[in-house]
C-alpha cells in the first residue's frame, strides 16, 4: 500500500446540495447523477445518518433535547461534506432543509461555494410516493412542502412530478457541464 501524505490530496471538489420535502426524488436523482456524471460523486443522504439513530431518538419524549439533536446531525452531516470536498472529492449532498438545518448550512459552509437546487415535485405525486413507499409517516411530505422552499435562493431546479431520476439527472448534469457559477449560497448568506 502507498500512503498518500495530506499535503498530496486534491482540494476543493464540488458540492451540490439537494434540497426538497420527503419523497420529492433527491435520492433517486443522486443516485442517477451518480451513474451518468463522468466526474465521480459520492453521494452524502440524511437517510444514512437518520438510520444510526437509536429508536426513539427524536420521539415527543424527548422533544426538549430536539434543538441540540438537530444541531449536532446537521453539523455531523456538514463535517463530512466538507472533510470530502477538502480532500477533492466532488459530493452530492441530499437533505430536507428546515429553518434551522438552512442557518446551520449557512454557518458551516462559508469557506465553501455549494450548489444549491431545489427539488420540486408536485403534493399529489408526493403523496402517492409517500404511500407506495410504506417507510414514511403518512402526512410527512405534506407538512414539508409549505415551507421547503420558501424564501430560499437556488442555483437550479428541478421539478420531479412526472420526469423520470434518469432524465432529471441528465438536465441537472447538462446544466453542471455549462461550468455555472454557485451563487444562490452568498444570496442566502447575505438575506441571514
Amino acid at each position: 500500500m502507498t500512503l498518500v501524505p495530506r499535503n498530496m490530496l486534491p482540494h476543493g471538489g464540488s458540492i451540490v446540495v439537494l434540497n426538497g420535502a420527503s419523497s420529492s426524488g433527491k435520492t433517486s436523482l443522486a443516485k442517477a447523477l451518480q451513474t451518468v456524471a463522468p466526474q465521480e460523486y459520492l453521494h452524502v443522504q440524511l437517510n444514512a445518518y437518520r438510520d444510526m439513530e437509536p429508536l426513539g431518538y427524536f420521539s415527543r419524549e424527548r422533544s426538549e433535547t430536539w434543538p441540540m439533536r438537530v444541531a449536532a446531525l446537521c453539523r455531523a452531516m456538514h463535517s463530512t461534506v466538507i472533510a470530502f470536498s477538502d480532500h477533492g472529492q466532488n459530493v452530492i449532498f441530499d437533505h430536507v432543509m428546515s429553518p434551522d438545518a438552512w442557518h446551520y448550512l449557512l454557518e458551516d459552509f462559508q469557506d465553501h461555494e455549494p450548489f444549491l437546487i431545489r427539488v420540486h415535485c408536485e403534493i399529489e405525486e408526493l403523496l402517492r410516493r409517500e404511500r407506495s413507499r410504506g417507510d414514511r409517516d403518512h402526512g410527512l411530505a405534506q407538512s414539508q412542502v409549505e415551507q421547503i422552499h420558501d424564501g430560499r435562493e437556488y442555483d437550479f431546479s428541478i421539478d420531479t412530478s412526472h420526469s423520470s431520476p434518469s432524465e432529471c439527472a441528465g438536465t441537472l448534469l447538462h446544466w453542471l457541464q455549462q461550468n455555472p457559477k454557485p451563487a444562490a449560497f452568498a444570496k442566502m448568506c447575505a438575506q441571514a
